[in-house]
């Protein structure tokens, strides 16, 4: 039998000076096998298995009817909105960004403008699911209680607006016929969240359609337009009554969050694991790092001794308070959007740290309201490091973070994406909007 070295040994007990929990996730880390594809039906790639469902099944004359209702829409100039028919996914959290976000919309509209909102669940055939959507909607936003939810399946009625919003619903939009108006309501740009392929190709196509895009950021408006569709952008807000610094400063090690979720690709969480550990070898216990995002275990990746995940928060006040107990924040983002976290961050008085990105350095300024670096996992660290042992640069950051939060309103930014789509205001034609 071959005998175990020193380094192996020790790594062992560290392993199991951890706990049986820890210890088993180990282990099974080491038995872990390839499937034997050999042994199962032939399986497609999500991104195929995507496009070949009904949602994505579209005829050449539904492409042409779309093309006409849109052309329509563009000569009529000013628009009565009175009804808008949402195609929304089934969410288990009314808080996340971009549902938050669109939620949002729908009760500015409803209580400004007086607007019927109706939602349609796009992608889930389960009554209990329409239910959970009705209710949470109703609970979030009072406004819309009593707001007609459906299911897939369910014939809609005529209304004088229609709006996608996750891009898997655009093609349900093509198709369907009783809407005076089409709008998408674009929140990142969504086919880069597959690989080159099937599905990747007809969400691009999406931008290409003509449909005016609602779009969260100038980055996302810019690209779309570059497909050839008009586009409105709004600069996301952040409130400010809800994440707020701290009353008082903290004493102890330099707290550090992270933003970790194993299952979303865009927030790199290779990346983010592979960063924190370096961190953790160079500050030691002067460092405590936690994670927030997703439930998933630190031993299942090997990171037991480098931080703590609390998992999946039930409500927007445990974030923000969980934001207030930290120092630093790490979110990274590869697509086009910032995502929610570092606009949160800077409004709690957070350092932020995340990746350079073009199409979101209006609001991740480097060395100004941020600290960002290419994404390598060394050179995000060295930025964590700088801020590790620099309180002076953490409250520098923290201070002009809290300004550049505090520049844009809901209802500004909303209102002048009513105006855009009752036809009131001109769609922006080239890049004059700021983010």
């Amino acid at each position: 039998m071959k005998r175990l070295d020193r380094k192996r040994l020790r790594y062992i007990r560290a392993i199991l000076r951890r706990g049986p929990t820890e210890a088993g996730y180990a282990y099974f880390r080491a038995r872990r096998r390839r499937r034997n594809a050999g042994d199962d039906e032939p399986r497609l790639l999500p991104s195929d298995r995507l496009v070949l469902s009904a949602g994505f099944a579209v005829s050449a004359e539904e492409v042409e009817a779309n093309a006409r209702t849109l052309s329509e829409q563009a000569e009529a100039g000013e628009i009565d909105i009175r009804t808008i028919q949402w195609y929304v996914p089934g969410f288990h959290l009314v808080w996340g960004g971009g549902v938050h976000t669109l939620l949002r919309f729908a009760d500015h509209v409803a209580r400004r403008h007086g607007v019927e909102n109706r939602f349609c669940v796009f992608d889930d055939h389960d009554p209990k699911m329409v239910q959970r959507v009705r209710s949470r909607i109703a609970d979030a936003f009072p406004a819309l209680a009593g707001s007609s939810v459906t299911g897939p399946s369910v014939e809609l009625e005529p209304c004088d607006a229609a709006v996608a919003t996750a891009w898997e619903s655009a093609w349900r939009l093509v198709r369907f016929r009783d809407a005076r108006a089409k709008f998408v309501f674009v929140q990142d740009w969504e086919p880069d969240f597959y690989p080159a392929g099937s599905a990747s190709a007809m969400l691009t196509e999406v931008a290409r359609l003509g449909i005016p895009a609602i779009a969260n950021t100038e980055a996302l408006a810019r690209v779309w337009r570059s497909h050839g569709s008009p586009a409105v952008a709004f600069r996301p807000a952040v409130d400010t009554e809800r994440f707020r610094p701290a009353e008082s400063c903290r004493e102890g090690p330099v707290r550090i969050f992270f933003y970790g979720r194993p299952n979303t690709a865009r927030n790199a969480f290779g990346l983010g694991l592979s960063t924190l550990r370096r961190v953790k070898e160079t500050h030691g216990d002067s460092v405590q790092i936690v994670c927030a995002g997703e439930a998933w275990s630190p031993g299942m990746y090997g990171v037991g001794d480098v931080l703590e995940n609390l998992g999946m928060l039930e409500s927007l006040d445990e974030v923000a308070e969980l934001y207030r107990s930290c120092d630093i924040g790490l979110v990274f983002m590869l697509t086009r959007h910032p995502s929610y976290q570092p606009l949160e961050f800077m409004a709690s008085g957070v350092a932020t740290v995340s990746n350079q990105n073009p199409d979101t350095d209006w609001l991740l300024r480097h060395d100004k309201t941020a600290l960002t670096a290419p994404p390598v996992p060394a050179l995000i660290a060295a930025q964590i490091d700088r801020l590790v042992v620099d309180p002076e640069l953490r409250e520098r950051l923290a201070v002009a973070g809290r300004k550049e939060a505090a520049v844009a309103d809901w209802v500004t930014e909303f209102e002048r994406v009513w105006l855009t789509m009752t036809g009131e205001r001109a769609f922006d034609p080239m890049n004059t909007t700021k983010p």
